[in-house]
């Protein structure tokens, strides 16, 4: 492979991931089945291998919720 990586290409993806699990997450919860949120955040985000604070975290749970 000799195309040139993109600066920022993996933050990109990240942010991507991030908004898919978050998106995912929220369906669940409005079909019942995952009550508590930042758990479940947690738990996909460390599934998929993306590190978060615990503060990001809360904020993305009560975006959620």
């Amino acid at each position: 492979m000799d195309e040139p990586i993109e600066v920022g290409s993996n933050e990109a993806a990240n942010v991507e991931r991030v908004e898919g699990i978050v998106a995912q997450t929220r369906a669940d919860v409005a079909a019942g089945h995952v009550t508590n949120v930042a758990e479940a955040l947690r738990q996909r985000f460390d599934d998929a291998g993306i590190a978060v604070s615990p503060e990001q975290l809360e904020q993305l749970a009560s975006e959620v919720s």
